[in-house]
């Protein structure tokens, strides 16, 4: 069973950004998702006026794309209910394109965005 949930201790957000070979960014807030007792990714995003995903990527010797898809889309949704409503896909670490499309990432002035406005609604029907 997949379980993501935000990490709390800096320490470990460190340690886990190193078994996934990207930056650790002290003053972003991030979620870990694990298959069982299986680390299987983390991703580092900030939120503000505009949210960004900096990190969305499984450790060395992970292939999940499922996983980091799921952890994706629940970092949307939480900026959105935390009234972000735009999001920009900034990968610094190993992303593939096909994720962040995936996801629903559109090349908009030279930068993955995304308008989150309604995408979470109960109702909603997203269509690109």
């Amino acid at each position: 069973m997949l379980i993501i949930k935000p990490i709390q201790d800096k320490e470990l957000q460190k340690v886990l950004c190193e078994r996934c070979h990207v930056e650790y960014r002290a003053e972003s807030l991030c979620y870990q998702a694990y298959d069982g007792e299986t680390f299987v990714g983390i991703c580092q995003f900030d939120m503000g006026q505009i949210g960004y995903i900096y990190d969305l990527c499984n450790p060395e010797g992970v292939d999940d794309e499922e996983a980091l898809f799921i952890m994706g889309r629940q970092t949307m949704n939480f900026m959105d209910l935390c009234g972000t409503h735009e999001a920009v896909f900034s990968p610094q670490g190993p992303t593939s394109e096909h994720l962040i499309k995936w996801l629903g990432f559109r090349m908009k002035y030279d930068r993955w965005y995304m308008d989150l406005h309604g995408v979470f609604d109960k109702h909603a029907h997203h269509h690109d």
